[in-house]
């Protein structure tokens, strides 16, 4: 069984078996060549025309996971729109009337940011899969690449512009950091948890198997009652290192320049250096100039992943048919731009209720920011991220992940600086010394897992027991414990 081997048994157990393929596709090569000879250059016309064939392949699947170059399955279920409304999550967009009744009928906050919640989640699947079939049909890597890099959080920046209008930075940070918190420690915790200990039925090799004499069953799996998965023992799941490593470096990137920044407000100002108006402007210019560095540093990122080290940062193709766009581009066009105004309208009145469900409904507004809203936008991933683990596919699962954690730590938290700025909100990267101690720790602690390229049960284990110890803390800090009040722009 290759699971039960340790990871350097298993490269070299997959370095002979490369081998081997090689040459027996040699011999039976020369064979075929001995047999059928062939004018002079068809050999020639054959390689040229496979080249041709993988070219052309490789041009037309342009789906990616948001964040990287990892190429990833479509979501859609059909052809046309009927194949991206086809989903069981999309039986929520039954909230979303109810949502708007809610909020004209006075039904109380509760009611309506509840409902509005709930609609959010289909949306952002819609909105998403709109995005990725708007990249197919583009008919080009890069293209798509920038699309995806872009626009993959397009349903948190719309919160995050409607969350600034009303002037809750506080929220907005929270959320930013609830997002990648969600992401580093929960969804990648379930992810190797249920691929660790979940596989789908397997045989393990042996001579006299071999043969077809002995059918031999994994040592420690238990199948499962509906037969399609069971409980494997013994079991590590290997990925490439690279991907996640690039993702996590870029994370600790952001990790520093947060810290930093905090650092740098709390002593400033308990030396009383720039008094307090003063302090408020100061840490205002530091954050809009250090975002810039920031996104600067993003389009580096991608441009290391889309030009110069595409093949690297990207999963092996599989050799499978190319998938074509389920709907045009000029229907993805119309699809993103309803669904926009759908989910910033959405937004809003989520928005409007937040005061009254921290009153009423006795929740922190801390909680609400770093454990609620992140899975407004992230549902649907989340769920196809622990999929595509227990299907054997973890490179996918880091992507997703860590992918678009770096999407938000690098991308949408100096967006919102500078978005703030242009709105006239004092949204800056001091993040308070609690919450950049807790996202630094997270980074830290996924760092430590993925650096040697694989996982197992254990390890999931204790990113979600992270991720509970994270939203327990959060649950106990009172609304009342904000940043403090800027007086100038």
């Amino acid at each position: 069984n290759h699971w039960l081997k340790t990871p350097r048994e298993q490269l070299r157990s997959s370095a002979l078996h490369g081998e081997s393929r090689g040459r027996s596709a040699m011999s039976a090569g020369a064979t075929a060549s001995s047999a059928s000879p062939g004018p002079p250059g068809a050999e020639c016309g054959r390689v040229s025309s496979a080249l041709q064939r993988q070219n052309s392949t490789g041009s037309h699947l342009s789906r990616f996971v948001k964040g990287t170059t990892i190429e990833k399955p479509p979501n859609t279920d059909g052809e046309g729109l009927w194949g991206i409304l086809n989903h069981p999550m999309n039986l929520m967009l039954v909230c979303l009337p109810l949502g708007f009744t809610a909020f004209w009928l006075d039904w109380g906050p509760v009611p309506v940011f509840g409902l509005n919640f709930l609609a959010l989640v289909p949306l952002a699947k819609i909105l998403g899969d709109a995005t990725e079939e708007l990249a197919a049909g583009l008919q080009s890597d890069v293209l798509a690449g920038l699309l995806n890099a872009t626009f993959g959080n397009a349903v948190e920046m719309v919160m995050m512009v409607q969350t600034l209008r009303a002037g809750k930075t506080d929220v907005v940070k929270a959320t930013l950091l609830g997002s990648v918190l969600s992401n580093v420690l929960l969804v990648l915790g379930m992810s190797f948890f249920f691929g660790g200990i979940l596989g789908q039925k397997q045989k393990r090799t042996s001579f006299m198997s071999g043969l077809g004499l002995v059918d031999e069953e994994p040592h420690g799996s238990y199948k499962s009652a509906d037969g399609s998965r069971e409980f494997v023992a013994e079991k590590v799941q290997s990925f490439s290192a690279m991907t996640a490593l690039v993702n996590t470096s870029m994370l600790l990137l952001a990790c520093l320049v947060l810290s930093l920044v905090t650092i740098f407000y709390q002593e400033a100002s308990n030396e009383s250096i720039y008094g307090e108006i003063g302090m408020d402007s100061v840490i205002l210019g530091v954050s809009r100039v250090c975002s810039i560095i920031m996104m600067i540093s993003y389009v580096a990122y991608i441009f290391f992943q889309l030009v110069t080290h595409r093949q690297a940062m990207s999963e092996e193709d599989d050799g499978g048919e190319p998938e074509e766009p389920t709907i045009s581009i000029r229907m993805s066009l119309v699809v993103m731009l309803l669904v926009t105004c759908v989910v910033a309208f959405c937004s809003d009145l989520l928005i409007q209720s937040l005061d009254g469900v921290v009153e009423k409904a006795h929740i922190s507004e801390h909680f609400i920011g770093i454990i609620l809203l992140p899975i407004v936008g992230n549902a649907c991933e989340h769920v196809g991220a622990i999929r595509m683990a227990m299907n054997e596919k973890v490179d996918i699962t880091i992507a997703i992940a860590v992918g678009s954690s770096t999407q938000v730590a690098l991308f949408v938290v100096p967006f919102s600086v500078i978005m703030g700025w242009y709105l006239g909100q004092p949204m800056d990267l001091a993040f308070g010394s609690m919450n950049t101690t807790v996202m630094v720790f997270a980074v830290l602690i996924a760092f430590s897992i993925i650096s040697d390229g694989s996982s197992n049960w254990l390890e999931g284990f204790m990113l979600m027991v992270a991720y509970a110890v994270v939203a327990t803390l959060f649950w106990f800090v009172p609304s009342g414990h904000h940043h403090p009040v800027h007086h100038e722009l």
